[in-house]
This record gives structure tokens, C-alpha cells and sequence, in this order.
């Protein structure tokens, strides 16, 4: 056996002059020149980050404290929005109102009554700044200062958001009165006589500079920046007009605010100056109520500890190369000798771990995986040559394989001329051999794995007309399908394995007519079709052991094969969404229920 190099300083300033930068001894320096010359400093950063997270944590518990009683007091004015709103929907005279019976708003007087209602609900809160009640059946607002037709109204910038969502629950937005100032938030709520029968609308608008005047009472001494925001992202309140009509989502510290959790706070910064981010969830309304303050009022503090660093800096850095380099030279001894081995590999063989000169240590351990990685990948480049000399005869057979079908179907076109040759004319056999022909190409065309249900049912009826000049009146096949499912796609040979299945296990056995059902009805997500006959059926085992085979992505049998087959191309070409199942019972026929998602042609 070779004797294993020594290491040495000859054989460190050859690593190097091979490597250079690149080399592990320099990188290592280098690492841990730069740990040791900058451990002090992370050590005053920890303890300059203390002195600012306790200014931060105080400015933290105002402002936690400061969003908490503003969130009440919106609360409070929100809810008795609410409470009006709902008030007004249930109320006799704007149920009349709303209602398409025009015989009774042939006078003022019902309006009047409504008018009078609104008008004394506006006076309730002082942040009101108006209410509409709006009759869809009639086309007629109802205001507390008038009523109007709905093409005379001018405040319409709410019409859109209720119409469209006609049957979602109230919601609060944020809008402009008549597409100019000022900025109200207005509680919309859809007024419906039934589930799906939709009367109309009670709208409370709240004056947005109202509500400002109560919030800025209670954040200006910290510049506090606060917002609103509704289920949807939409910004519907901020002491800052710029962010009103937008989504939270547009702020470049949105993924802070996603992961905020309630009663806590963050700092963040939005590109220009950092923050004091507080976020509080209402108590009653699917609403964030979030709180921005400036951190710069205690960012001189800062600056007393930056010259302090730098001193400090400048010593630790000569101590700092003299124990780099140390550290260095005796951590990269266990790395030359893995770089012998893998320069040497003929040198190690497999009593590597009784070799002198080496002790039993972790860069051992890793010298020894290599040497046996090394012994696997010559066995396995072996095994991998045997491997592709049998997928090549692999490929050779599957080759040979296409050509047998399209022989079958040549030599058939070949019988069936024959056939009509002889017997002068086209005749029952020459038919049967026309279909048999079809169904043939049509299993040989590779380049369409999924058809339409159209021609999947024309094709399949090609079986059948096969079946019925083979069997006459003894099998019949009934039809239910759906125009609405003609067009879904669905895998090629689908139907035609399993009407066959059906003839053949289930109709041929026993003396009466066999009926076939197929039924295809479309369904939400998915087209359902029903395989039904009225066969001899199968017991509880059987259907068991077949359900449960049907689970299985890849399994080959040698019963039910077309059953089989129809199940795989269905997951391997529709997906996990697609699904079969069968029932039956014995002397009672068998139903094989096929689920085909609906897919676009870009899926």
C-alpha cells in the first residue's frame, strides 16, 4: 500500500499557489477575521437596540392604548349606524315604500312618512350627514331633505357598489358625495323580500371630516397616522386623505401588516422613515384599525454610541488577525487531507480506517463516505449500462407493437372488400367489419387522447351498432344526455369499454333483453355520467375488491380490465378531480357512475 502524504507548510503554500482567493485557508481566514473583528460591535448594537426597543416599547404602549379608545369610540358611532340602518329595513312605512305595489305611492304621504323617519335618524348622530332609502321596484330615493326619482338624484357614486352586490351582506365603503368633496363613509345595506327577491336599499352616509375631528382628538400630540381598513382591503377611513379610496395592499409595508396580530406593534419603514406600526381588530365589525407613528423624534440618541463603536473597532482588529490566522492553520489540516483523497483515491482502500497517521475524527468519517461514494458509483455506472440495454429491447418491442394494430386494421379493410367482392354487395358481415374497422383507427389515433362528449357517444354508438348486428333485439342501448354536456371534454374510449363490460359481463349471462342506460347530466364543476344495465350484477365482495382497486393509481389485473384502463386514463388525463365508482348488487344489474370535471382548453 502507497504511504498517505504528510501534511505540511510545503504542502499548504502549494494549495495556495493552486487555489489563491479561492482557496479554503484564505476564505477561513478571512471569515474569521471578520467574526472576530466585528463581535464587539454587534455586542454595542445589542445594546444600543435595547436602549431603542425601550423608547419604542413606550411609544409602543401609547399607541396601543391610543388605537384601543379610538377603536371604541368608532365602534360605538358604527353601531348605532347599524342599529338605524337596521331600524329603518324593518320599519312598516319604508317596507311600503319599497315594496312594487304603486297604488300605494300614488300620494306623498307614504314618502312623506318615510322622509319624516330618516330625517329624525339623521339627528341622532352627529356624524350623520345623510340617509337615503332607495326602492329598486319603484326607481324612487327617499332622502331626509326630499324624495327624487333615481335618474333626477345626483349623489349616485353608492348605486353601483349596491347593485352589484345585491345579495352580499351590508358593508361599509368609502366614497366621494357626488364624486367631490367631502368624503363619506356610507353603511349600504340591501333590503330583500325574500332570499332572491330585492327591494331596494337603506344607505347611511357618515361625514368623514366628523369622524376625523374625533380621532385627531385623541393622536395628534403623537403625529399618529390612523387608518380603517374593511374585509376587502379597501381603506375606508385615514387621518391622511391621500390613502382614502385605496387598497392597504398598495402600501409597500403590507406583508409587515398582513402577519401583524392585534394589541401588538412593529417597527417598519416605508421607504423613507421608520415607524411604529399598531394594528387593533374591532370588537364588533370585521375591520383593522391600524396606527402609524414616526420614530425620529429619539433617533439622536443614536449617534452618542457611533464614535464609541469605531474606536473599539480599531482594536479589536489587530487582535483580531493574530487569532484569525491561528484558528485558520489548524482548522484547514482535516480539509488537506480530504483533498489528498479525493487527488489519491488509489491510495485509500477499504482498511482506510486502520491506516496510521490519522486519528478518529469527524473529517475521517467524511474521507471514509467519499471512499465508499466513490466504490457505489462504479457499481452503479454498471448497473446503469445494464439498465439502458433494457430499455432499449424495451423500446424495440414497443416499436414493433404500433406496427401490429395498423397491420389488423389494413388487413381488415382488405376482408371487408373481399367480403362485398364475393357476395356482389354490401351485406351484414361487411358491415360489421366496416365498424370493427373504425373503432380501430379511431383507437389508433394517438395524437387526441381527449374528445368532446359528442364524439366520444358517436363513437361508442359505433360498438353499439356492432353489438345490435351481432345480438339483434337482445341488447338495446337508451340514451339521456344532456346538450349542455356535448362539448365537455372527456378522455377517448370511455363509454365503449364499459358498455362492453356490461354486455359481457352482466347481459350476455342471462336470457332476457338487456337494457343499457346512459345517462349524462351536467353538474357544477363536473359532468355526471351513469353506465346502467340490467344485468346479473356482482356480490358485495366482488363490487368491494373492484371499488377499492379503483383507488389505485397503477394496477393491472387480469378481470375488469376495460373498467380498469377507462379508471387510469381518467386520473392520468383529467386529474385527481375525476372519479369512478360502481354499484351494484347481485340479480339486480350494476351502475358504473363516472364524475368528468370540466376543464378549458388551456388546462
Amino acid at each position: 500500500m502507497s504511504k498517505q502524504p504528510r501534511f505540511g507548510r510545503k504542502m499548504i503554500l502549494q494549495y495556495l499557489q493552486d487555489y489563491r482567493y479561492n482557496s479554503i485557508l484564505v476564505k477561513s481566514l478571512t471569515i474569521i477575521l471578520i467574526v472576530l473583528m466585528f463581535s464587539f460591535a454587534i455586542i454595542m448594537m445589542l445594546v444600543v437596540n435595547m436602549i431603542n426597543k425601550s423608547i419604542e416599547r413606550e411609544l409602543g404602549t401609547m399607541s396601543v392604548n391610543a388605537i384601543n379608545k379610538t377603536q371604541e369610540r368608532i365602534d360605538t358611532v358604527m353601531k348605532e349606524v347599524v342599529q338605524i340602518s337596521g331600524q329603518l329595513s324593518l320599519d312598516p312605512d319604508v317596507r311600503l315604500m319599497l315594496l312594487p305595489d304603486t297604488s300605494n305611492l300614488l300620494s306623498d304621504n307614504p314618502m312623506q312618512a318615510v322622509k319624516i323617519k330618516v330625517e329624525n335618524n339623521c339627528n341622532i348622530v352627529d356624524f350623520i350627514d345623510s340617509i337615503y332609502v332607495y326602492s329598486s321596484k319603484n326607481n324612487v330615493i327617499v332622502t331626509n331633505e326630499d324624495s327624487w326619482s333615481v335618474d333626477e338624484f345626483a349623489d349616485m357614486t353608492w348605486f353601483g357598489n349596491l347593485n352589484e352586490r345585491i345579495y352580499e351582506p351590508a358593508r361599509m365603503v368609502t366614497r366621494l358625495k357626488e364624486d367631490k368633496f367631502p368624503y363619506l363613509i356610507s353603511y349600504i345595506k340591501p333590503v330583500r323580500l325574500t332570499q332572491m327577491e330585492f327591494l331596494g336599499g337603506i344607505i347611511v352616509n357618515i361625514d368623514l371630516s366628523k369622524l376625523d375631528k374625533l380621532v385627531i382628538t385623541n393622536v395628534e400630540q403623537t403625529k399618529e397616522n390612523l387608518m380603517i381598513v374593511d374585509e376587502r382591503n379597501n381603506i375606508i377611513f385615514s387621518s391622511n386623505q391621500d390613502y382614502l379610496l385605496k387598497k392597504i395592499d398598495e402600501l409597500e409595508y403590507y406583508d409587515t401588516l398582513s402577519a401583524q396580530k392585534d394589541g401588538e406593534y412593529k417597527t417598519i419603514n416605508d421607504g423613507n422613515e421608520d415607524f411604529l406600526l399598531t394594528v387593533a381588530n374591532s370588537d364588533h365589525y370585521d375591520w383593522r384599525y391600524i396606527s402609524t407613528v414616526p420614530l425620529s423624534t429619539y433617533k439622536e440618541y443614536q449617534q452618542g454610541f457611533s464614535n464609541f463603536i469605531f474606536m473599539l473597532g480599531l482594536l479589536i482588529l489587530v487582535m483580531s488577525i493574530s487569532a484569525a490566522g491561528f484558528i485558520s492553520y489548524y482548522s484547514y489540516k482535516p480539509v488537506m487531507n480530504i483533498l489528498n483523497l479525493l487527488k489519491n483515491p488509489d491510495l485509500y482502500q477499504s482498511n482506510f480506517e486502520n491506516e496510521k497517521g490519522f486519528q478518529k475524527d469527524e473529517a475521517q468519517e467524511i474521507s471514509l463516505n467519499i471512499i465508499r461514494n466513490i466504490y457505489s458509483n462504479q457499481q452503479l455506472q454498471k448497473e446503469m449500462k445494464t439498465y439502458m440495454t433494457t430499455i432499449d429491447k424495451a423500446h424495440i418491442t414497443a416499436l414493433q407493437a404500433q406496427i401490429s394494430p395498423h397491420f389488423l386494421y389494413n388487413t381488415l379493410e382488405n376482408i371487408r372488400w373481399r367480403v362485398i367482392e364475393k357476395l356482389e354487395g354490401d351485406n351484414e358481415v361487411s358491415q360489421i367489419i366496416l365498424k370493427l374497422s373504425e373503432m380501430l383507427r379511431m383507437s389508433l389515433d394517438s395524437d387526441q387522447q381527449i374528445i368532446t362528449i359528442e364524439e366520444e357517444i358517436r363513437n361508442a354508438q359505433i360498438y353499439i351498432d356492432i353489438l345490435q348486428l351481432r345480438y339483434g333485439d337482445k341488447v338495446k342501448v337508451e340514451w339521456e344526455v344532456e346538450d349542455s354536456t356535448l362539448d365537455v371534454p372527456i378522455p377517448k374510449i370511455s363509454l365503449q369499454p364499459i358498455i362492453e363490460n356490461a354486455v359481457y359481463h352482466g347481459i350476455k349471462p342471462m336470457r332476457d333483453v338487456g337494457i343499457i342506460n346512459v345517462k349524462v347530466q351536467k353538474l357544477a364543476q363536473s359532468v355526471l355520467i351513469k353506465i346502467a344495465d340490467n344485468g346479473i350484477g356482482m356480490n358485495a365482495e366482488e363490487l368491494l375488491k373492484l371499488n377499492n382497486d379503483l383507488e389505485e393509481k397503477y394496477l393491472l389485473r387480469e378481470d375488469h380490465i376495460g373498467i380498469r384502463n377507462v379508471n387510469q386514463r381518467l386520473h392520468l388525463l383529467m386529474g385527481d378531480d375525476a372519479k369512478m365508482r360502481i354499484q351494484s348488487s347481485l340479480n339486480h344489474g350494476t351502475t358504473v357512475i363516472l364524475e368528468v370535471p370540466i376543464i378549458s382548453e388551456s388546462e
